[in-house]
């Protein structure tokens, strides 16, 4: 049955929220999409298409989007227009994001922005940990939500306090602390120091950079 709600007060007469509960073995998810215009459900497995603005919550995790298209069964979603997602210390804002609740990911592309607060080594006159925000630009990139790993492509340009990063392809292991880039790589340093090579791991939890490849290039400026 294909059912259709538009107006504030009137998607009340079919859903305000959109539970879904997913098997997994003997467990089930519970995922909530709160819609804010108009709805146009399918059935149960079918497609729920809402346009007007939504949220979805699940775990630790809230995206907000303008436009979604939701399979219920197969956990999945298409999310257009100002895509927003935040888990924990993690913001990614995009232009789309294909969503899949059940494999733990999200592929997201266009003007993809992610923001982590990241807890340093080094610590502040007071002996507390400093905290540095690392933003990460990219055209597309993937990302695990269960362990915060992505996969970044396409003009990746990274900035971390005084220290500068640019490569054309860029993973993160979230555990170790790491940024593999590839590609073109080039990093500047918080004093003018900087490095070409063709690979390179940069730590976002202090200052240290390890380089590798051929003919690397390694320029600083000296006081005369």
């Amino acid at each position: 049955m294909r059912r259709v709600a538009r107006g504030g007060t009137a998607l009340l007469a079919l859903v305000a929220l959109v539970v879904l509960a997913m098997a997994a073995g003997a467990q089930a998810k519970e995922v909530k999409v709160t819609a804010r215009q108009s709805v146009e459900h399918s059935g149960a497995k079918g497609d729920t298409v809402i346009e007007g603005g939504l949220t979805i919550e699940y775990d630790d995790i809230l995206i907000t989007a303008e436009r979604a298209t939701v399979n219920m069964g197969a956990g999945v979603a298409r999310l257009a227009g100002k895509v927003a997602l935040v888990q924990g210390d993690v913001q990614i804002d995009c232009d789309s994001m294909d969503l899949n609740i059940k494999k733990k990911t999200a592929a997201v592309a266009g003007n993809v922005r992610l923001q982590k607060r990241e807890t340093q080594v080094a610590k502040d006159e007071s002996g507390k940990p400093k905290v540095s925000v690392v933003t990460l630009t990219c055209a597309a990139m993937e990302i695990f939500t269960d362990t915060q790993n992505f996969n970044a492509s396409g003009k990746v340009s990274i900035v971390k306090d005084g220290q500068r990063a640019q490569a054309e392809q860029a993973s993160y292991n979230n555990a170790g602390k790491v940024l593999t880039l590839t590609g073109s790589v080039s990093i500047q340093g918080e004093e003018n120091e900087s490095i070409k090579c063709d690979r390179a791991e940069l730590h976002t939890d202090q200052v240290l950079v390890k380089a590798e490849g051929e003919n690397m290039e390694i320029t600083f400026e000296i006081e005369e």
